[in-house]
């Protein structure tokens, strides 16, 4: 053994000294292997926070099936906190809340949220949103109008226009035309101008 060192020592040596080389290159390769997955994990995206929404309390009771406080972001929903809370119960009055809630509010800090029931809307104990009224009116109003503009007048339209009515040709037109003026819508089968089956055939698309 001490001749087989004494012959190659200089060998043994360089071997330890690779041996070691190798030892601590296998314990850095490691050790960086880690860190770069550490740093890949923490370097994932995240979904972006806003850095002006700030913590806000919302009280929701009334028709849905959590009532409760519940905690948001200055910049939620009115449909965010309605989800929170399990959303309308069985016993909230729908219609009313399609007609006086927008969704799409911004809810603010401290805000009292209730959702009425259908009993409590019948009952008198909640009103309709003045300006949803007149919204409402106005559009039935408006609906009103277009139904009215496209009756026939049967005592001033033209005899193409009676015409176009359903089971009145020209000649049924010109005899309405010849007797008018007409007092009543019923006149046209007193008269008998018309048919009875003609006449439920134009009775909501005719007018005095």
């Amino acid at each position: 053994m001490k001749s087989l060192w004494k012959k190659h020592w200089l060998e043994i040596i360089l071997l330890m000294i690779a041996f070691a080389i190798a030892v601590v290159s296998l314990f850095i390769f490691l050790a960086s292997y880690q860190q770069l997955n550490e740093e890949t994990f923490d370097s994932s995206p995240t979904a972006p926070i806003s850095s002006t929404a700030k913590k806000i309390f919302i009280d929701i009771s009334g028709s849905v099936n959590k009532p409760d406080l519940y905690e948001a972001l200055s910049d939620t929903r009115l449909k965010d906190i309605i989800k929170k809370a399990g959303g309308l119960s069985e016993e909230a009055d729908k219609n009313y809340f399609a007609r006086n809630f927008n969704l799409a509010r911004i809810v603010s800090d401290q805000e009292k949220i209730y959702i009425p029931s259908i009993w409590e809307v019948s009952n008198g104990f909640f009103i309709e949103n003045p300006q949803t009224i007149n919204q409402v009116s106005s559009l039935i109003s408006n609906q009103q109008s277009a139904i009215n503009k496209s009756l026939i007048n049967i005592n001033s339209s033209t005899l193409e226009e009676l015409d176009s009515l359903p089971g009145v040709g020209k000649v049924t037109a010109q005899k309405i035309i010849d007797n008018r003026p007409f007092k009543a819508l019923e006149e046209l089968i007193n008269q008998k101008i018309i048919t009875k089956s003609v006449f439920e055939k134009i009775k909501n698309l005719i007018e005095i």
